[in-house]
């Protein structure tokens, strides 16, 4: 058999992918858009815990990002936050009562928890430098976020491909007490998820960045609870992020270009490694996905899709091909 060079190159990346046990696999699901607007970003979609309603960021107003929530369906809607800053990257607490938030309302980014009615707003953080995308524990007791207060000035940069700065992963209790940093990386640790019997922890690492070209690589990494026995669960060559777990802690969910680049698909994860399966098709119109969240009974996900400029909110019914 002669190859000429396409042809060869593209074995050679078979056989890699095949012994590395990367192949992905695909199933049908059902995909239904519950929020339908133009030139809106709708984003950072969260179930309540009885799986009713959903908590999320939209730009809607004045451009300028704030929290809501709505029905499952997308009816309701109601605005929850009135800050001059970004309010961001909300989270339902596991019991129902609260909803935990990033904002730089106060002029930097600091972690937030208020009442689902918007009232009773309290700055946990209170800190000079970056705080953000909180999450809780399964328990509700404690709450684990990025910041890079280990930075000697905790000077924020917004590209975060940069050897300039680090973000490492603290957890501190309910009522902004108790700081403990949890991971020792010189570059970012990001987007924490606790596993559902509180052992382990999922988050995003920036593995390699390079800013002459713009080559860089994150990976979805998982670690014991306190930042203990981290390995790289999805290590490929493109970026992975966004790792949610799933309510009985057999799955992750997560964001990867792995299979085209810039075109970014919902994947599912065994806790070892095993079992990559691909749940969103790929818009021939450039459309991709990011940002899944399991709903509480497993059945479903919720992500959002990005297309034509809009950033809106799809749920993928796991169980109806």
């Amino acid at each position: 058999m002669v190859l000429n060079n396409k042809g060869f190159y593209l074995l050679v990346v078979l056989i890699l992918l095949a012994s590395s046990g990367t192949v992905t696999s695909q199933i049908k699901v059902d995909l239904k858009k519950i929020i339908k607007h133009t030139n809106i970003e709708t984003s950072y979609p969260y179930w309540s815990p009885d799986g009713s309603k959903i908590v999320f960021q939209s730009n809607r107003n004045d451009n300028d990002s704030e929290i809501y929530i709505m029905d499952m369906d997308g009816t309701n809607t109601k605005r929850l936050t009135h800050s001059p800053g970004l309010d961001e990257t909300p989270i339902w607490s596991p019991n129902g009562k609260s909803i935990l938030f990033a904002s730089e309302r106060d002029g930097n980014y600091e972690v937030y928890l208020m009442d689902v009615d918007g009232t009773n707003v309290k700055n946990l953080t209170n800190h000079p430098a970056h705080d953000g995308h909180p999450n809780f524990s399964p328990d509700g007791q404690k709450i684990i976020f990025h910041s890079n207060r280990s930075m000697p000035d905790s000077t924020f940069i917004k590209n975060e491909f940069t050897t300039d700065i680090n973000h490492e992963l603290y957890e501190m209790n309910i009522d902004g007490s108790d700081f403990k940093r949890i991971t020792d990386y010189p570059l970012w640790d990001t987007y924490p998820d606790i596993s559902p019997d509180g052992s382990k922890i999922a988050f995003r690492r920036l593995v390699e960045t390079q800013m002459g070209i713009y080559k860089t690589n994150s990976e979805v990494f998982v670690a014991n609870r306190d930042g203990s026995n981290a390995y790289n669960l999805t290590n490929y060559p493109d970026h992975d992020g966004w790792p949610a777990w799933s309510p009985d802690g057999s799955k992750i969910a997560f964001a990867s270009e792995r299979e085209r680049f810039n075109n970014w698909q919902i994947y599912t994860i065994n806790p070892d490694g095993t079992d990559i399966t691909r749940i969103t098709e790929f818009d021939s119109q450039g459309g991709y996905f990011a940002k899944p969240q399991w709903s509480p009974d497993g059945s479903k996900i919720i992500c959002t899709r990005t297309k034509d400029g809009n950033v809106e909110i799809f749920i993928i019914d796991l169980e109806k091909p």
